[in-house]
């Protein structure tokens, strides 16, 4: 069941100021990123999101301070969307946040008893929290972790020592505090006939949604796969690869050893990314690339 929480509400546990009208909020969001939610809360440091305010119709609220309260209630006035005002958005934000994680009022809870299908082979020493439904055929080596909020489906392969649904990391730095580490709330999909090797960590999505593992990829040993990712159908990423927040591997793409994929980047599909290499751009459909940084030498 869909949960929701006022704007009021949430002013009023934070002794926060807002102005607007007195929206329900179903979620939290960045705005420059999709949404399973219908209306979420965002926040806003500076005049580059406002398109992505414009768009993301999901947006009925956002943390501004002051200066940014009035750019955007000019721009998306019509939209009435409603404002949080305060002197430090992204800390406030996420502040928020860390309210409803404690507080329960808003994200899901996954406190259901774990389902396991037929035909499972799962060793003794695996740990499965409550939250975890588990497909048929599905096989678990020693002293793996699966987490709440975890789906695997049928005919999944899973090494020893991996973790599906690690928290994802998050930090939010200010001058005045240490770092933030963020509560992640959302969840980890494995689809059918994936093979996951040894040592590797797949960690689940920060807000809602689902860090996803498309039908047929094979991941290798000592992986790091961040939150929010997407693996398409029969990508093939090897050994000690990284992974970062939000990007995006497409079905049949091919990650070399010792690679690393910066955050946000779009790996295409059938596109293949040489030994050692870092990607710090959007990668074409079957295209080879290499390098630090990565850069294509052919199709």
């Amino acid at each position: 069941m869909s949960k929701s929480i006022k704007l009021s509400t949430l002013a009023q546990k934070l002794n926060l100021r807002y102005e607007g009208k007195d929206v329900e909020i179903d979620g939290l969001g960045l705005c420059n990123r999709d949404t399973e939610y219908l209306s979420i809360l965002s926040y806003v440091t500076s005049e580059a999101y406002i398109d992505n305010v414009i768009e993301n119709k999901a947006i009925v609220a956002l943390v501004a301070d002051e200066r940014f309260f009035v750019t955007y209630s000019s721009v998306v006035g019509r939209r009435d969307v409603s404002f949080i005002v305060s002197e430090k958005p992204e800390v406030c934000f996420y502040r928020i946040h860390e309210a409803l994680c404690e507080s329960g009022e808003l994200y899901e809870k996954y406190d259901f008893s774990p389902i396991i299908g037929n035909n499972c082979e799962i060793a003794n020493s695996v740990v499965i929290e409550k939250g975890v439904i588990i497909g048929e055929n599905v096989r678990i080596g020693h002293n793996t972790v699966i987490r709440s909020g975890s789906v695997i489906d049928n005919n999944v392969i899973i090494g020893c020592n991996t973790t599906i649904g690690s928290e994802g990391f998050q930090l939010i730095t200010d001058s005045d505090l240490l770092p933030m580490h963020i509560t992640h709330v959302g969840r980890c999909h494995i689809c059918s006939n994936v093979y996951v090797g040894d040592n590797t960590c797949v960690c689940n999505s920060l807000f809602g949604g689902e860090t996803y593992v498309g039908e047929g990829s094979k991941i290798d040993n000592l992986v790091h796969i961040a939150h929010n990712l997407y693996i398409g159908k029969a990508a093939v990423i090897t050994a000690h690869v990284i992974l970062c927040g939000s990007s995006r591997i497409e079905d049949g793409a091919w990650i070399g050893p010792n690679s690393s994929v910066l955050n946000r980047v779009i790996i295409g599909k059938g596109a293949k990314v040489g030994l050692g290499s870092v990607v710090t751009r959007d990668v074409a459909e079957f295209t080879v690339v290499y390098g630090s940084p990565a850069k294509e030498h052919r199709k």
